[in-house]
């Protein structure tokens, strides 16, 4: 067997050779890493906007199309205006202060952007444009950082690019394209990870702050740093009496800047963690660290419709059966890139195994699937597999490929209004 993992000094001895251009080449730079890769965004979304207008007019239409206002008539972009999107829409335009207490449980990163892109704009901008805008960068700069997240984990380019393209075709990467907060969440945890990977502690840290601002589950990419940071010293304790260990709690600051704003905001600081308690329509949604139970639960519904003892009905099959194929699929990449790479993925490894007790913490694995999109660990097993093993390289194509049929078919689910995680 043959691998083109590479070892990690190796790989940053590597990095500077692809950073920059030749100077004296005025056209260098758009054969560099960011001009190819925002080619490839720029046409990944225009393949998605012509995906809405030539099949999304004929899918019936469901509830999560807005009846009124914003992303309720055919736009170029009112297909990325659909379900929890109207939450983001509306802490954009009016914060916290609409009488709707779910939206408190959406962070406020993504819509402060949008906003601020709005103001910048001077309202030239509308709000699905400037969302549109935020995304299509957040996505450009996440991409760019697993490119180079691949070049630590494998030599040679045509590796990292396939790293790349198993994150655009993930079955929920439409996500990215839509509004919602997933592609600047992408963005602010590869960025922090890949600084991990470089040593630059300090941008690793300025990073991780806004990122616990975007989402709870953050945690797990401050602990994937951690690690990263652990294992830079060759897992010995004393290499953690370093003033750099402060930035894992100061990571923190993130969410409670937040916490200081729902406070400001709502009158509660714990706002965003009590939004969705007595909520009929939320009402699955409950904590409850007994994660073993909760799997077994979803395991149970999954295997029922599968057999065919139940009706696989949409819901079963976007809340329960999906979900749950993405969690085996996570675990079993977590444990193969733990067994192939040894001490060099420990931390990815583990970022898999504390994302799934992460995920499934809230008894049900209800949009679980969208959830697995940052876990990069599963985009690096799957391409550490056909690197691996030679012979069946043409197996990672094949599933890239069924990935993206998949992610179409969920994608055109979510443009006419149904439920797609």
């Amino acid at each position: 067997m043959t691998s083109t993992a590479v070892p990690a000094r190796a790989a940053e001895a590597a990095e500077p050779e692809t950073a920059e251009p030749a100077r004296g080449n005025r056209w260098g730079w758009l054969r560099g890493d960011y001009a190819r890769v925002l080619a490839i965004v720029l046409a990944w979304n225009v393949v998605l906007i012509a995906v809405a207008w030539l099949f999304g007019p004929s899918t019936p239409a469901s509830e999560g199309i807005p009846k009124t206002g914003v992303g309720s008539t055919l736009s170029l972009l009112s297909h990325t205006y659909r379900w929890d999107a109207g939450n983001y829409g509306e802490i954009a335009a009016h914060a916290y202060t609409g009488s709707y207490v779910p939206t408190r449980a959406f962070y406020p990163v993504f819509p402060i952007l949008v906003w601020l892109v709005q103001t910048i704009s001077f309202g030239t901008l509308g709000l699905l444009a400037a969302g549109f805008l935020v995304n299509v960068v957040a996505t450009w700069l996440a991409a760019v950082a697993l490119l180079q997240i691949g070049r630590h984990f494998f030599a040679g380019e045509r590796a990292p690019w396939l790293v790349v393209a198993a994150f655009l075709s993930a079955p929920t990467a439409f996500f990215l394209h839509s509004f919602y907060s997933e592609a600047v969440f992408c963005a602010l945890g590869f960025w922090a990870y890949l600084f991990a990977l470089r040593r630059q502690w300090l941008w690793m840290g300025l990073t991780l702050i806004p990122l616990t601002a975007s989402r709870v589950t953050a945690a797990v990419f401050v602990g994937l740093c951690f690690l990263e940071f652990w294992r830079s010293k060759d897992w010995k304790l004393r290499g953690l009496l370093s003033w750099h260990l402060l930035w894992f709690p100061a990571a923190f600051l993130g969410l409670g800047a937040v916490m200081a704003y729902m406070k400001v905001q709502t009158g509660s600081a714990f706002a965003s963690f009590n939004a969705l308690k007595g909520v009929a329509s939320w009402s699955y949604h409950h904590f409850d660290p007994n994660i073993v139970k909760t799997l077994w639960t979803e395991g149970k519904i999954t295997g029922h419709a599968l057999l065919g003892d139940t009706r696989m009905d949409s819901w079963t099959l976007m809340s329960h059966v999906l979900p749950l194929i993405g969690l085996v699929l996570l675990f079993v990449s977590s444990v193969y890139v733990l067994v192939a790479l040894r001490s060099k993925g420990v931390p990815l490894a583990l970022f898999g195994f504390a994302s799934i007790v992460m995920l499934t913490m809230n008894s049900n694995v209800v949009s679980v699937h969208r959830y697995l999109l940052p876990c990069l660990v599963m985009y690096v097993a799957l391409v550490l597999f056909g690197e691996r093993r030679p012979q069946l390289r043409g197996t990672v194509h094949v599933v890239l490929y069924a990935n993206s049929l998949i992610c179409g078919a969920i994608f055109l689910r979510f443009v006419s209004g149904n439920w797609a995680g």
